[in-house]
């Protein structure tokens, strides 16, 4: 008799969640399902019911420890996709990437990691999931995540965080009760487009349709006792349907091994081998070890799969549940499971094909039998195999490994031809590359307590990238402190000067870092490298480009150079933040769209591709193309959800709700980040856009709090273009700021025309001595229409107070125009209340545009705004906001009172 049920009992809500994210996905949205459980809840079978009629590719994680394969279920992935069907969808120059997961891809060697292999890969595999799903919707289903590998974490997060244009739906099953992953599910779940199921246990109805199909029928004390120890886990009520009568054992462990003690002998010692090597084993290598020949091996084996002990895995065999697993594994004496580990470490070092992962699989099993030596030499050798795999998580654990082992074998530098310390600044490097300051930091202070300043520039130039992980600007004190230390003219010194100098870019300190930058290079070249002149070349020329305020020749030489992708990607990122800047708006585009062809084609679309992104959206809202701006951002907020690109793009959303009047709002956290800390190119745009977004709202006593605590900045003044348009956004908050504001104006330089204009707005807020009409010119040549429109309105302010009503007249009714245009309803409403206070408001009430003068005549006529659009061929979106400002202009509340006052004065 089999103890599993045919029938597959409850679970109706959660089946039907899973089939109404499976439908958001085929209709083009984005969404993923988090399945947990209990061990034994039944994830696995709720999966496969699920999927039963599904185009579905499924990887497992296995709790296998570094005896693993990394990304292995992404391996399973690939290998059910299957060969013909990979390289018929993936150009030749993206297969030895995905050769690390699938090395008969191509005879290609993976290119060596330039920094970016890993995310090159994970964006393959992305690209690969979206071709396979051209063909039709994929399910894609990565079981017991609980278990998986850092690298496997990394790709998933990357997975959900990016999720796939296609119709995919990723479908991941795990433990919530396992502490060490408990905050990543969380975090994975709180993103937008991720639903979380979590399987309550069987009620007593649905265990007795689990006990009907395991038996046949049920007797109504069976499903109690059945439902009452088993608490309604499904695989404890299967262990107690597997042992009735009244001898049954107590534990659930006692209950699975009773079922494993009622085989055959044979069964029991093949069962016994597989626990030893892990959560599976192949045919082969099962052969090897327990020395059993064809057809006992398969004999002894077919009662434990018969039984659901154990299921066939491709060519091998696995525990069907983990439980089984580590109940057997329990069972074994001291005795017993050191004697396996030796026979599976001989079998593997006689023919490493039997395994997947040899190195590993040997480190495991010589620790498990106690050579020390041994498993430490095999440690060393597969963390050389998950370094060039980019599996830096995987190779981390193998150097831990390492070193645990270090003091317990004699020699063992010379076994692996290393010292300690070289294994430990090994380790600390994967730390970094793993983006793991967690585990990296106490490595490299452990090494520079131990080796004073022997290798102290390396260690803290290592310390300050994990720093910079943390977003911790301490990061500059250690690499400024490794550029001292670093004297000799080496290697060190020139890693040393291209981290600082790249990362005081970052944080706006352009000069200094564009003389130590050409120090690197002249440095590296004296020494006959070229592994960072790349990257120094573009540090140094957007240094000297000074975020548009310099020369930017040196970039556009770069742009046209064959640099590789990674490298130039970044130049063009450079160069369209520098034609922003200066006001060259086309120009910017024309980068971002080379620049994003250029990631998409190197499959770096979802990191360095990123930033350019951002430089569209901006480029596009300064020019006034809104509708666009707002598509782009809610088309890439929808797909990508790395928290340093949603703060970057809350920003435009900020913009674009602040200038509109509408639209969805920032993220909270992103409102919560503090504004007196973390990157001016950051920090300031941020700032600057609530402050336009609080005084939309009329709410100056905010706008105001927020324009105090951003001046506070300590690097308010480092980067001028993020300093000038915050600092006119302060001065029109007013208040006790005005003062602050016009210090700061006092010492800041403006060199490029976009910086000049708001020098000029902010002279004119804070003393009256600029004119606005020179603020006017300037919007008018860069083609800016929103500014322009504001420019505009203050000038006829100016002519106000000055006593020329034609002016002011002129310049309300011109900036009216350009904000109905725009849909700029915020603006839109100051020019006519200003316009009505002064009494310059003609025969329809205000200075309406010819536009609205025509939605007006059809608002009269009682047209919708369905109505109005269809008849003036715009969008009723755009009708909309005509009416809004109409009924602004005319001081009315309703459509029907803007009739009447159109009737009374002659405009309908």
């Amino acid at each position: 008799m089999g103890t599993v049920s045919p029938l597959f009992a409850g679970r109706t809500a959660e089946l039907r969640a899973l089939r109404a994210a499976y439908a958001r996905a085929c209709a083009g949205e984005a969404a993923a399902v988090l399945v947990g459980a209990e061990a034994g809840g039944g994830k696995t079978r709720l999966v496969a019911e699920f999927t039963r009629d599904l185009r579905t590719l499924t990887g497992a994680c296995l709790d296998l420890g570094v005896a693993g394969l990394p990304y292995a279920p992404f391996s399973a992935v690939l290998r059910s996709a299957g060969r013909d069907a990979i390289v018929s969808l993936t150009p030749a120059a993206a297969l030895p990437d995905l050769a690390r997961l699938m090395p008969d891809l191509t005879a290609a060697t993976p290119p060596p990691d330039d920094g970016a292999g890993r995310l090159r890969l994970f964006e393959r595999v992305l690209t690969l999931i979206e071709r396979l799903a051209e063909a039709g919707p994929v399910t894609l289903v990565i079981e017991d995540a609980h278990w998986a590998d850092g690298s496997t974490r990394d790709l998933l997060t990357f997975l959900f965080r990016n999720p796939p244009r296609a119709a995919v739906l990723p479908v991941v099953t795990f433990r919530p009760e396992e502490p060490g992953t408990r905050p990543w599910f969380a975090e994975l779940a709180r993103l937008p487009h991720v639903a979380r199921l979590d399987l309550p246990p069987l009620t007593p109805d649905e265990v007795a349709d689990q006990v009907c199909g395991i038996l046949g029928g049920a007797d109504p004390e069976a499903v109690r006792d059945a439902h009452a120890r088993g608490g309604g886990n499904p695989l404890f009520v299967e262990a107690i349907v597997a042992s009735p009568g009244t001898a049954v054992p107590g534990s659930l462990r006692d209950l699975l091994l009773a079922r494993v003690h009622r085989l055959p002998r044979a069964t029991g010692e093949v069962l016994r081998a597989v626990g030893a090597a892990g959560a599976g084993a192949g045919h082969g290598l099962l052969a090897a070890v327990t020395g059993l020949p064809e057809p006992e091996l398969s004999e002894a084996l077919r009662p434990a799969v018969d039984h659901g002990l154990l299921v066939v895995d491709g060519d091998g065999y696995a525990f069907r549940h983990a439980l089984i697993r580590e109940a057997v594994h329990e069972d074994m004496l001291p005795g017993e499971r050191s004697a396996l580990h030796r026979r599976f470490a001989e079998a593997i070092e006689r023919s490493p094909e039997l395994s997947d992962a040899p190195a590993s699989a040997l480190a495991v099993h010589w620790q498990g039998c106690g050579d020390h030596a041994r498993a430490l030499a095999a440690a060393w050798r597969a963390a050389g195999e998950r370094k060039a795999a980019t599996a830096h998580a995987e190779q981390l654990d193998l150097l831990e490994r390492v070193l645990d082992l270090w003091d317990r074998v004699p020699g063992a530098a010379s076994r692996i031809g290393l010292g300690r310390h070289e294994v430990m600044a090994e380790a600390a490097r994967a730390a970094g590359s793993a983006g793991d300051p967690g585990r990296g930091l106490p490595l490299v202070q452990r090494m520079l307590d131990e080796t004073g300043d022997e290798h102290a520039a390396e260690l803290l130039t290592l310390r300050a990238l994990m720093l910079g992980y943390q977003g911790d600007d301490a990061e500059l004190d250690d690499l400024r402190r490794a550029e001292r230390l670093a004297a000799e003219p080496g290697p060190v010194r020139v890693l040393a000067l291209g981290r600082l100098s790249g990362r005081l870019l970052v944080y706006g300190e352009t000069r200094e870092a564009e003389r130590l930058g050409r120090e690197g290079i002249e440095l590296d070249r004296r020494l006959g490298r070229s592994s960072m002149t790349q990257d120094l070349e573009v540090t140094v020329a957007a240094a000297a480009a000074w975020d548009g305020d310099g020369d930017i020749t040196s970039l556009e030489r770069l742009r046209r150079r064959g640099l590789p992708a990674r490298v130039r990607v970044r130049a063009l990122n450079f160069l369209a933040h520098c034609h922003l800047n200066a006001g060259r708006l086309a120009d910017a585009l024309a980068s971002v769209a080379e620049g994003v062809a250029a990631a998409e084609e190197a499959g770096l679309a979802h990191s360095a591709g990123l930033p350019l992104a951002v430089n569209e959206v901006e480029a596009l809202y300064r020019l006034g193309r809104w509708d666009e701006a707002a598509g782009m951002l809610r088309r890439r907020l929808a797909r990508h959800h790395g928290p340093a690109f949603r703060v970057q793009m809350m920003i435009w959303r900020t913009a674009l709700l602040a200038a509109r009047g509408a639209g969805p709002e920032p993220d909270p956290q992103v409102l919560a980040l503090p504004l007196d800390a973390g990157f001016p190119q950051t920090t300031l745009p941020l700032a600057q856009m609530v402050i336009e977004w609080r005084l939309a709202e009329d709410d100056r006593p905010a706008a105001r709090a927020t324009a105090d605590a951003v001046l506070r900045h300590p690097r308010l003044t480092v980067q001028p273009c993020y300093a000038w348009p915050l600092l006119e956004a302060a001065a029109r908050a007013g208040g006790p700021s005005l003062p602050r504001v016009a210090e700061v104006a006092a010492r800041l330089p403006a060199a490029t025309p976009v910086e000049a204009a708001h020098q000029a707005a902010v002279a004119a807020l804070t003393e009256g001595t600029a004119p606005w009409d020179w603020v006017v010119d300037a919007w008018e040549r860069l083609k800016q229409p929103y500014p322009l429109a504001g420019a505009l309105f203050d000038a006829a302010c100016a002519d106000l107070a000055a006593g020329d009503r034609t002016a002011a007249a002129a310049r309300f009714h011109r900036a009216a125009g350009i904000a109905a245009d725009l849909g700029a309803a915020p603006l839109a409403r100051r020019i006519s209340e200003r316009a009505r206070r002064a009494g310059l408001a003609g025969q329809s009430g205000g200075p309406l545009t010819a536009r609205e003068s025509e939605v007006v005549r059809l608002l009269a006529r009682g047209r919708s705004n369905r109505e109005i659009a269809e008849e003036l061929v715009i969008s009723p979106k755009t009708a909309s906001v005509h009416v809004s400002n109409i009924l602004a202009k005319l001081g009315v509340a309703s459509r029907g009172e803007a009739a009447a006052a159109a009737r009374d004065r002659g405009l309908a």
